[in-house]
């Protein structure tokens, strides 16, 4: 076996592409939290991103913005380092899945949302809910460019009415935040939302921020509840095969 050098870093397969000047608390099960993990992963923060930059459909002339040519580079440096898949810490971060994708050489995964037309045939296009961050942010556009069509069969709900997510998140400028309350706000609205759709057959989680309260939401719910870690780790598995052993 040769091994072949000419790197600084080894070993972290999963690289994260995170926002600039945030300081809010990153809990374990957060995407940007390397702890929700059980394999290494390189966090990095794109300097200079603040927002998310729109979807393609809003591009002026075709061109890309600013914020989507940060992220490109900030992937290319990424890939150059060693990483075999790129993740981001947001999933309206959907709006630069092809730009990325097209540009970083390795698999990229921006969004739990791209999977919504694979979630939907695995459902048998029974009804799947989207707790996202903002219902009014994900709005058509985002959609479409994450493939969700009007045939599936989706219903979204935000989390608008969680003011401790706000404080910190979205804008707030609140830099501590008391986690069971955001877990008893969050997980609230989460059952609220089941049982105005009891046909529910499952639930994804938009958000990088609320997969920590992914199993405090299946448990009241008993739905399969799909996440960005969920995903993180697929990614993971794909990229880094383990050989089985066992016996015959």
């Amino acid at each position: 076996m040769i091994a072949r050098g000419g790197r600084a870093l080894y070993g972290q397969a999963i690289g994260i592409l995170l926002f600039d000047g945030r300081r809010y608390p990153v809990l374990p099960g957060d995407v940007a939290n390397a702890s929700s993990y059980d394999f290494p992963v390189r966090l990095k923060v794109v300097k200079g991103l603040f927002d998310v930059p729109e979807p393609p459909e809003r591009w002026v002339d075709g061109h890309a913005p600013a914020g989507a040519e940060l992220m490109r580079e900030a992937a290319i440096e990424l890939r150059d380092e060693g990483v075999r898949a790129i993740v981001t810490a947001c999933g309206f971060f959907v709006s630069v899945q092809d730009y990325l994708a097209a540009a970083a050489g390795v698999p990229v995964f921006t969004s739990p949302l791209i999977v919504v037309p694979l979630l939907s045939r695995m459902l048998g296009n029974r009804k799947l809910g989207i707790l996202t961050a903002s219902s009014s942010l994900l709005d058509r556009a985002f959609q479409r460019v994450a493939g969700i069509t009007a045939e599936m069969n989706v219903v979204i709900q935000g989390i608008e009415e969680s003011t401790e997510f706000y404080a910190t998140h979205m804008g707030g400028q609140r830099i501590d935040m008391d986690v069971e309350v955001l877990r008893a706000e969050v997980v609230g609205i989460a059952q609220r939302f089941f049982e105005r759709h009891p046909d529910m057959a499952g639930m994804l989680i938009e958000c990088s921020n609320l997969p920590t309260f992914s199993a405090d939401i299946q448990q009241i719910t008993s739905l399969p509840v799909f996440d960005f870690i969920t995903f993180t780790r697929f990614i993971h598995s794909s990229v880094v095969q383990k050989p089985y052993s066992g016996f015959l």
